[in-house]
């Protein structure tokens, strides 16, 4: 009886070994994906005549519209934060207003929650007006600093990955102890 038990680890762990290597070389599937930035008014890397009133995100699904978990940051060159109270939500679109009379190099700098559930963000510039014009961060001072981004889909997917090889190795490890206590 004690001859068979090696041959069914070995095949378990096989087997074990088949499937992580199966999981770990796949791609993540289309479902696994979030919503992305499609388009802004003004667009990534234009040119406007002055600084706009407000600024527009539009985005590939519908956006969770809860209180505090969407942000957007609009900054000038010296850092000085333009966007004026929380953004507003319509399905895609979320809408800044901004405030200000800066010139030059804008940031925009987005956090919102996608319709999966899952935070998005990303950045983007535009330039409003005369360049020349635009203000210079103070000496000593900071920029703003862009939003945390969530973590990748691809790092869930390692980390789901060790979690169940990790939960499998620890059955075949109950099983074989479970094993060798009705053997002796």
């Amino acid at each position: 009886m004690s001859a068979r038990t090696p041959s069914l680890r070995m095949r378990l762990l096989l087997g074990l070994g088949i499937v992580l290597g199966i999981a770990a070389a796949s791609p993540a599937s289309p479902a696994l994906a979030h919503d992305e930035l499609l388009a802004s008014d003004p667009a990534a890397d234009s040119t406007v005549a002055e600084l706009p009133d407000e600024v527009t995100l539009t985005f590939s699904g519908v956006l969770i519209d809860e209180e505090g978990v969407n942000a957007i940051s609009v900054t000038d060159a010296a850092g000085t934060e333009l966007a004026q109270g929380t953004p507003t939500l319509d399905g895609t679109t979320a809408t800044q207003t901004v405030d200000g009379d800066s010139q030059g190099p804008i940031t925009v700098r987005w956090r919102v929650v996608s319709s999966d559930g899952h935070p998005v963000s990303g950045e983007f510039s535009f330039t409003a007006g005369d360049p020349a014009a635009a203000p210079t961060a103070p000496a000593g001072g900071t920029a703003a600093t862009a939003p945390a981004e969530g973590l990748p889909a691809a790092f869930w997917i390692v980390v789901s990955v060790v979690v169940v090889a990790g939960v499998i190795a620890l059955v075949i490890a109950l099983v074989a102890a479970s094993r060798r206590r009705t053997e002796d």
